[in-house]
Parts: C-alpha cells; sequence; structure tokens
C-alpha cells in the first residue's frame, strides 16, 4: 500500500495514490461519462463476457449513468477513485462514508484487465482512503449468486455478516432470476497502520 493516505489526518479533495506505480485519483464530474460506460461494461455491457464479473442473466438494464455518477462525485463524504493507465480508464470504485463504516461499491475493472491485480490495487486505495476517514469498517454487498466474486472478497478478508436484503427492481436493474439477493460483506479497517 502507498504511504500517500497513511498519513493523512482527512482524506484530500484530490489524490493520486501510486500502488506498484499504478495511478488511482479521485474522479471528478468530467469523468462521468467514462465511469457509467466501463460500470456498464464490466458488470452488464457485451464486453462484460470478457471477464468474470457479468451480471448478464442475472440482472438486466443499465448499471449506472452519467447523472448518477456526477452525483456521487458532487456528494458529501463520498468519492469515486479511478485507475487509468495511457489507453484510459481501467478500473473504478465508489466509497461513501458513514457513522461506522465505509460502503464500497461501483467496483469494476474493463473485463480485458480484468485478473492483473488491478482491482486489488484500487481496493487497497479505497482500504487507505476509510482509513483516512477514521471508520472501523469497509463494507459493500455482493448478489447471493456471485460465488466467485464472493470466494474474491473473501480471500481479501471480507466476511458475510448475515445481512441480506432481496434485490427487487429499480434503476439500477431488473432481477431475471428468483431469488436474487444482496449480501453485506465486511472487514475491519485497520486505523494503526
Amino acid at each position: 500500500m502507498s504511504d500517500v493516505l497513511e498519513t493523512l489526518p482527512e482524506p484530500p479533495e484530490d489524490v493520486v495514490v501510486q500502488p506498484d506505480g499504478q495511478p488511482i485519483r479521485a474522479a471528478t464530474a468530467d469523468d462521468a461519462e467514462e465511469v457509467a460506460a466501463l460500470v456498464h461494461a464490466a458488470y452488464r455491457g457485451e464486453e462484460s463476457h470478457e471477464g468474470w464479473t457479468t451480471e448478464v442473466g442475472l440482472v438486466a438494464g443499465t448499471r449506472t449513468d452519467a447523472d448518477a455518477v456526477r452525483a456521487l462525485v458532487a456528494a458529501p463524504d463520498s468519492v469515486v477513485l479511478l485507475a487509468e493507465d495511457d489507453d484510459g480508464l481501467l478500473a473504478c470504485c465508489h466509497l461513501t462514508k458513514h457513522d461506522e463504516h465505509a460502503y464500497f461499491g461501483m467496483f469494476a475493472v474493463r473485463p480485458g484487465h480484468q485478473g492483473r491485480g488491478i482491482g486489488r490495487r484500487v481496493l487497497d486505495a479505497a482500504t487507505l482512503w476509510a482509513r483516512a476517514w477514521q471508520v472501523p469498517d469497509l463494507r459493500l454487498s455482493v448478489l447471493n449468486e456471485r460465488h466467485e466474486l464472493i470466494a474474491w472478497y473473501q480471500r481479501r478478508d471480507f466476511v458475510l455478516i448475515g445481512e441480506s436484503e432481496p434485490f427487487v427492481e429499480d434503476e439500477l436493474g431488473r432481477p431475471l432470476r428468483e431469488g436474487l439477493a444482496l449480501l453485506t460483506m465486511s472487514r475491519p479497517v485497520q486505523l494503526e497502520p
């Protein structure tokens, strides 16, 4: 992990974290179109078949849009983190600060780049950001049918905490299978490096 955030009392407005030389920065409103396209490509677009994060066959609809991303960028206690290279956006995530935890969502890695450690670096940067927020816990939600994704998070010290809620149709999509649920996973944020 980078020393950039480990020493900060509060998260900065804009930061470049350089784990393994891979720049990770906070998104601006100007990034919204590209972020929305990446998230759709990773989960529900045709490109998602190249990776292992596809939700095709589980959920239909657009995962997010540029207006929603702009709202996340502008919201208080909220940050969208981006990993890029010379070819453009590789990965993103959204982090929201709550009283007892930071919520980690909208996590996407371009399908052709999955399995190269980019996702792990983005998760590390999000953990550093949560540490700067001084929250003790990082949480996320994952579809109950995504066994390989649950296992990936478990290898990164997340545990299922026994909370779930049915996945119902909303602006994030329409379930294509009966019994889809969102399971909550959590891992502690080490506040003392």
